[in-house]
């Protein structure tokens, strides 16, 4: 398991991203909420720490802040959000949460990256950590629309489709065709003629969505986290074999699982799923997409996945929970609750979606899900936060746990 200096519990890893647009409305069992002091458009969920972007292009952190990836120029923690270091004109669109590290995308299509670096995870040139953001040296000309991070590594959409990664690629998580990690952005091998539209990276392996909407997958492939049909891994993109005539609209990378939300509101899920990650009812893996046993009537429009890394020295498949924002504002979660990352009031796994406790009146568009806490954005921009919170990730002032949602302290 892997561990940094100064940390004081084993350091676990996360999983990719999804954020999106808020939409929805109240708080502590009242009908209606009152305006948030800032709103919040977007949350992103790392292992120990938490992210969130405005309506004005600002972002904030909150957590756990060992490497600075809290991007605030210090290396101290905080259980309440803190403002990230960027320049006066950037203009945030886009976050990343990683394994110690965060990447932003502003609206310039620029992207900057903070925290851990030993592996070349800020994609700088270099490998030294930092607590303020770093610029990611794209390529000349380049223009990012979106970003992702995932255990040791970032990814990036430019604006022709293309897609860059940087940092560890020991399982092949960079897609490039070898196994090299690289300090700085790399090309994506995409088949000819592909244009990406979103990305997600997950523990050790990659996911993309294309404008056709289907869905590529590459890196490490032990629990079936491809979902290709196999168990290898892989170090150029591979199609994952989703059931035909399926057209893919959102995408999450958990640990060592994967998500993909449909056209019609339907949601696949293959890799691990020892705790119920796939949340297709059962706890066998799966190397091809399986559907998710969503209640019925129930058309999801927004997913996310989160995810850890275990073992002593080595990759091993480990827990990972999932989320899913269905079309009348509910939130269902389901997989791995120790720490209440389920927010249904209970800390038990569970195989099939369960119902989110939200308090009454809420409609939620916007969700994360980081290594063991879960994020929500209301229409107000409020942020809801659940779970794991031994390192403040949950932004509401403490360090306690929580199996129900409570709200996040925006400045």
């Amino acid at each position: 398991m892997r561990r940094l200096a100064g940390a004081s519990v084993p350091v676990l890893v996360v999983l990719g991203l999804v954020v999106a647009p808020a939409s929805g409305a109240g708080y502590a069992g009242s009908r209606s909420e009152a305006p948030a002091p800032v709103r919040v458009t977007a949350v992103a969920g790392g292992v120990y720490h938490s992210l969130a972007v405005t309506s004005a292009g600002v972002a904030f952190g909150w957590g756990w802040n060992i490497t600075g990836q809290l991007c605030d120029g210090t290396t101290t923690g905080s259980d309440v959000p803190v403002k990230v270091a960027l320049p006066a004109s950037a203009k945030v669109i886009g976050i990343a949460a990683g394994f110690a590290h965060s990447v932003v995308v502003t609206s310039a299509g620029q992207a900057f990256a903070c925290g851990k670096n030993d592996d070349g995870d800020l994609g700088d040139g270099n490998t030294s950590t930092s607590d303020v953001p770093m610029k990611v040296d794209l390529p000349a000309g380049t223009r990012v629309t979106a970003v992702s991070a995932g255990s040791d590594d970032g990814l990036a959409v430019t604006s022709t489709g293309a897609v860059l990664a940087w940092g560890e690629n020991d399982t092949g998580q960079l897609g490039d065709d070898g196994t090299a990690g690289s300090d700085v952005p790399v090309s994506v091998a995409l088949p000819k003629g592909t244009r990406v539209t979103a990305v997600a990276a997950g523990s050790q392996h990659s996911l993309a969505l294309t404008s056709t909407g289907a869905v590529l997958a590459w890196g490490y492939n032990a629990a079936g986290q491809l979902g290709d049909g196999n168990k290898a891994n892989s170090d150029v993109p591979v199609q994952v074999r989703l059931p035909a005539g399926t057209k893919v609209t959102a995408i999450a990378a958990g640990g060592y699982y994967s998500l993909a939300l449909t056209s019609t509101g339907t949601v696949f899920a293959w890799g691990y799923d020892a705790d119920g990650e796939l949340g297709d009812g059962t706890r066998a893996d799966s190397d091809v997409p399986v559907k998710v046993k969503l209640p019925p009537g129930t058309r999801v429009t927004r997913i996310a996945a989160g995810g850890v890394l275990v073992g002593v020295g080595e990759i091993a498949p480990g827990p990972g929970h999932s989320l899913a924002v269905t079309s009348t504002g509910a939130v269902l979660a389901w997989g791995y609750n120790a720490e209440g990352q389920l927010g249904d009031g209970n800390k038990l796994n569970s195989v099939v979606p369960v119902k989110v406790k939200l308090p009454a009146g809420f409609k939620v568009t916007g969700i994360a899900a980081g290594q063991l806490q879960s994020l929500a954005v209301t229409s107000t921009g409020a942020v809801f936060a659940w779970g794991g919170n031994n390192f403040g990730q949950l932004g509401d002032g403490g360090y306690e746990g929580s199996d129900i949602p409570v709200k996040v302290v925006l400045p």
